[in-house]
């Protein structure tokens, strides 16, 4: 099983950036290319330097196309042989060579999400209920009054779209790669005892908190405002220069629990590392948080926890000195004299 994340936050705070600094990671580290599942409408500008030079492999799915059946297919190691062909009946998916393959980037959980939903009421698709409040509008199309019909979605659509979510992140993070990233949107939303929280923001409200349980590591980017003074031109003086007042926004990805800092509301977020790599991991972090930048983000997230499993291997623990924890040690001499074999060091082991 592939190691997993997901990063969300609101919009601009560089989610997809994070995928061009995982696929130079991955291929620094692996010399293998990502592919690039993106349901986003915004596209994939940010990653257009790795996609030009094969670093990233993209495909993009929407409401235009047959998104359920593509998604679905993808998610189990198909990929498109043609991914630019606009035709949809003639996109041929193969089995990728998975041996030039180091991670996935799903863009988003969210926007997913919102397609399926979107596709189903278009579509008036009836999974144990059609759309609900359904019409139909006239319209002129070449000369001809066609019409177009429409629908909300049904209680049976949310429970679909979210099942469908399901079955399509443990198909990803079944594939045979060193990781799949995943990107989504927050959303604030009530608890079952009607609590007010934050999290991932997909159909409903049902699994919402149940999200954060599919996948490894959970970042959540947060922005914030910085004013600064920079010299701009002058109103109608043309070539002098005057102080001018500007916002920047400033990014950090949390990995731990943290307050939004206008509510006071927790967001969710959690890494996945050995327990005893917890505190050694904020060390490196200071805060529980990272800031990324264009040049370097979630790549460097990536390299610490590589470093952290290779400590933990070569014996850098929580015990005495940063050697092996004692009681672990112990435990380990006694089971193998109790089994008459001899002693192994504590090793660490994949996940995978």
């Amino acid at each position: 099983m592939a190691r997993s994340g997901c990063i969300y936050g609101p919009t601009g705070t560089f989610k997809t950036t994070a995928i061009a600094h995982m696929a130079r990671y991955i291929a620094e580290r692996y010399g293998k290319s990502t592919l690039l599942l993106s349901a986003d409408g915004g596209g994939w500008s940010p990653c257009q330097e790795e996609i030009d030079a094969g670093m990233i492999r993209p495909f993009r799915v929407d409401t235009a196309t047959i998104p359920l059946p593509m998604i679905r297919k993808v998610s189990q190691g198909y990929w498109p042989a043609n991914p630019e062909e606009r035709d949809v009946s003639r996109v041929d998916f193969r089995r990728p060579d998975w041996s030039e393959i180091g991670a996935v980037a799903v863009e988003g959980f969210t926007s997913i999400g919102t397609m399926l939903m979107r596709h189903l009421a278009d579509k008036n698709i009836k999974t144990g209920e059609e759309g609900t409040s359904k019409f139909v509008q006239p319209i002129v199309v070449e000369g001809q009054v066609t019409m177009e019909s429409f629908a909300g979605s049904s209680k049976g659509h949310y429970g679909f779209a979210q099942n469908q979510l399901y079955g399509m992140t443990m198909n990803f993070i079944s594939l045979p790669v060193e990781y799949v990233l995943f990107t989504a949107h927050e959303k604030r939303m009530e608890d079952d005892d009607r609590t007010t929280v934050y999290g991932i923001s997909v159909p409903g409200k049902a699994i919402g908190p149940l999200v954060p349980t599919w996948i490894g590591d959970l970042l959540h980017a947060q922005d914030y405002a910085v004013t600064k003074v920079v010299k701009g031109p002058a109103p109608g003086k043309p070539g002098e220069l005057v102080d001018v007042e500007v916002v920047d926004t400033v990014c950090r990805y949390y990995f731990k629990r943290h307050p939004d800092p206008t509510t006071g509301i927790m967001f969710p977020a959690k890494p996945r590392v050995a327990h005893n790599q917890v505190r050694r991991l904020e060390q490196r972090f200071p805060g529980g948080y990272f800031e990324p930048s264009p040049e370097h983000g979630f790549d460097l997230y990536l390299k610490a926890l590589d470093e952290l499993a290779e400590e933990g291997g070569k014996g850098v623990g929580s015990g005495p000195g940063g050697g092996p924890d004692d009681t672990l040690r112990k435990w380990r001499e006694r089971q193998d004299a109790k089994l008459g074999r001899a002693a192994k060091p504590i090793a660490a082991v994949s996940s995978k």
